[in-house]
Formats: C-alpha cells, sequence, structure tokens
C-alpha cells in the first residue's frame, strides 16, 4: 500500500477497522474514539479487497455530500466535505441502482421550474451526465433499472396552463380543477449516452415510479387509478390497477424483491399540489398483491406516510413517517415495531439482511439496528446530515 498523500478535489477517504475505502483519493481511517488518520490506497489494489464483500452504501447529505459505508461490515469507508451539488439545485436521487458506469443519477428542479436529470460518479463527485428534460418541473422522481441502462425520470405536471402564482399557490387560495389537471410524463433516458430515448404520458398526478425484479414499471398515481404497470421493452402502459381507489391520493410505491407484493404510501392531504379531486385525505399504507391483483391490507398512519424499502431477503419493509420509521412483517402484514426518530432518511440493509441503515439527520449519523429484533447496535458518525442511502453491489 502506496504512504503517498493525494488530495482530488475535496474528497476525504477513511478506513473503518480492516475495511478499505473506495475511490480516487486521499484515505484514512476511523478509529475507535473517531480520531481520524490518513493514509492512502491506490485504486486497483481497493477495488479487489472489495471483490465479494457485497455492497457498498453511498449516502447523500448536507452540503452536497457524499459519504460511503460498508454495508456488510458496517464500516464508513469516505465522506466528501461540501460539493458542487450543494448549489445545483433541488435533487430527488434515484434509489436503487447505479448505471453500467457506475454513476448515481438524479432529478434536479432548478429556478423557474427547468428540469434535467444529473449522472454523478459518486467515487470523485464529478458530474458525468447532465440531461435537460423539457416542461415545467415540479414533482420529480425516478428509477434506473437493475442493468443500469435506462432511467425513468417522472415529470408530474399538475397543471401546466397555470401560471406559476396559481400553480404555486395553498390549496385554500385556488384550487386546480380536476378537468385542468394534466397527465404525467416519464421520460426514458439513456444513462450511457446520456439522452431521452423516448416519453411515455401516464395517468393524471402520478407521483412515483419503482422497478420490479422482473422489469417492469410501477407508477403510483394520486388520481385515475391507484397503480399503472408500465411494459419497458415496448414502454408502453400494460395495465391499471386498484381503479376502485382512484381518488385515494397513492404518493409512493415499492415493490418486494420477491416481487409479490407492493407497499404503497397513501399521503393526499400531503400530495405537494392545490389539485382538486381527492376523497381520502387519511394517511394509509396499503398492500398490494400482485399475483391475486388485490388490495389486501391497509394499515392506518397518525401521520403522512413518505417513502419505503424492503429488506433484500424480502421479509421486512420499513415505511418512514416524520415521527418514526415503521417495521412490517411482510408474511403476516403485521407491524413489528416503530423505530422513534424523527425525519428519517432512505434506509438501505445489508446484502444478507441482517443489519438495517437509517440515516439520522438529527444526529449527523446513519443509524445501525439489527434486523429481526430492531435493536440499535451502533451509530455511524458522519460529518454531514444524511437524507438516503443508494445500496451499490460490488459483486455485479
Amino acid at each position: 500500500m502506496s504512504n503517498i498523500n493525494v488530495n482530488r478535489r475535496d474528497f476525504i477517504k477513511y478506513i473503518g477497522g480492516a475495511a478499505v475505502g473506495l475511490g480516487i483519493g486521499g484515505a484514512g481511517y476511523l478509529s475507535a474514539n473517531s480520531q481520524v488518520g490518513i493514509v492512502t490506497s491506490e485504486l486497483e489494489q481497493v477495488k479487489e479487497e472489495l471483490k465479494g464483500r457485497g455492497h457498498l452504501g453511498y449516502v447523500f447529505g448536507a452540503e452536497g455530500s457524499i459519504a460511503t459505508i460498508d454495508l456488510s461490515r458496517g464500516k464508513v469507508l469516505a465522506s466528501s466535505g461540501p460539493t458542487w451539488i450543494a448549489e445545483a439545485g433541488s435533487i430527488d436521487w434515484c434509489n436503487h441502482y447505479p448505471d453500467a458506469n457506475g454513476n448515481v443519477w438524479g432529478l434536479v428542479r432548478k429556478s423557474g421550474q427547468i428540469g434535467s436529470t444529473i449522472g454523478v460518479n459518486p467515487a470523485t463527485n464529478e458530474l458525468v451526465h447532465d440531461v435537460p428534460l423539457d416542461g415545467r418541473w415540479r414533482i420529480r422522481l425516478g428509477e434506473t433499472d437493475t442493468e443500469g441502462r435506462y432511467g425513468y425520470m417522472l415529470n408530474g405536471y399538475i397543471a401546466d396552463k397555470y401560471d406559476s402564482e396559481k400553480f404555486n399557490a395553498s390549496r385554500d387560495e385556488f384550487e386546480i380543477p380536476y378537468k385542468d389537471i394534466d397527465p404525467g410524463v416519464i421520460h426514458k433516458v439513456d444513462l450511457l449516452s446520456g439522452k431521452v430515448v423516448d416519453k411515455l404520458e401516464v395517468p393524471k398526478f402520478c407521483c412515483d415510479v419503482a422497478i420490479a425484479p422482473d422489469g417492469r414499471l410501477w407508477l403510483a398515481n394520486q388520481l385515475e387509478s391507484l397503480l399503472t404497470v408500465v411494459d419497458t421493452n415496448s414502454f408502453t402502459i400494460e395495465e391499471h390497477l386498484a381503479t376502485e381507489y382512484f381518488d385515494y391520493g397513492a404518493s409512493m410505491v415499492t415493490i418486494s424483491p420477491n416481487n409479490d407484493v407492493a407497499f404503497i404510501e397513501v399521503n393526499s392531504a400531503g400530495n405537494w399540489s392545490n389539485a382538486a379531486g381527492f376523497k381520502n385525505l387519511d394517511p394509509i399504507e396499503m398492500v398490494w398483491d400482485i399475483q391475486a391483483k388485490e388490495m389486501v391490507k391497509e394499515f392506518p398512519l397518525e401521520s403522512g406516510p413518505r417513502t419505503s424499502e424492503f429488506t433484500p431477503d424480502g421479509k421486512y419493509c420499513i415505511v418512514r413517517t416524520r415521527p418514526a420509521s415503521i417495521v412490517y412483517d411482510v408474511d403476516s402484514l403485521t407491524e413489528v415495531t416503530k423505530i422513534e426518530i424523527e425525519n428519517t432518511g432512505h434506509p438501505a440493509f445489508s446484502p444478507d439482511s441482517s443489519l438495517a441503515y437509517i440515516p439520522n439527520p438529527g444526529d449527523s449519523s446513519v443509524d445501525v439496528f439489527e434486523v429481526g429484533s430492531f435493536k440499535k447496535v451502533d451509530s455511524l458518525k458522519l460529518p454531514y446530515s444524511p437524507s438516503k442511502i443508494i445500496p451499490i453491489n460490488t459483486n455485479n
């Protein structure tokens, strides 16, 4: 191992215990009393160390920072300082997969509601792609496929005919009539070339996109139908589901890794819009049986649900709400426990489903829980407040 000091931009590397950091630049270690010492590694040797170890997690946080965690061992490997990402605009990062070149993608809403999707190399913080997207952007969420070839970037137009004053008004000031609400549009982006290759019109007030294990794209809709399934090969709508819940206001959807159930966050009262036409204003977590094509469970909630994530084995699903993250057993469809941390970020898990990693912005840490008992076993301190973890499979 080389002892030459190397600094690349503002990226600082840590080694947690015996774990070796991934990326280009200076490296260091995190000792038992959290004092940081500096050493360095060569990239190829680092990659060799990671082979067979499973997943990394890229933690996106305040000031545009990116930290790297070894999800197998529960170690902090790296953390950047502030980066240009903080000034890029409001970004929603795609949750699950990097592209085939290892870049992570996000949707950006810039000043004037101009939209673009960006690809970022998380090891160097470099901007790789910045793809302009047409239309006025308000709700924007994206997902990338398992092969890392295509991204599906959703623009929830809401009502493009209204000026910004009415478009941004609160509901008690101006309510957009149902007839004026526009269909959403999904942009299919070639992640390797950085080009939009197709566009698909989807239901009114479509709010989320999720890739299923079979490659189909699932949509959660606030209006028209609760769920929509898209064939990604033909890039056409395959079917609308749960149409009897068309006015409930689905905001997010996550598909089990076993492709058996979908967990749906229903939060029409907090739907980021002054659109009209909702029957339900109560926060609910709903469970859809994918094979039977029926709703099999509804969990009433005290606070609006945000996002959800399954353990890799599909046994548990964690649902984020403002006061706590709620853990559900997928087989019995029962609540297991609440993780009492406010405003948690989007979680990730170890590849063997033994550990859960919960971003804790208030403590600038990622808290580690044993899956099953869901007891806290560690807290990984970070220099900047974390918001989302994106897992990376280094065996693939």
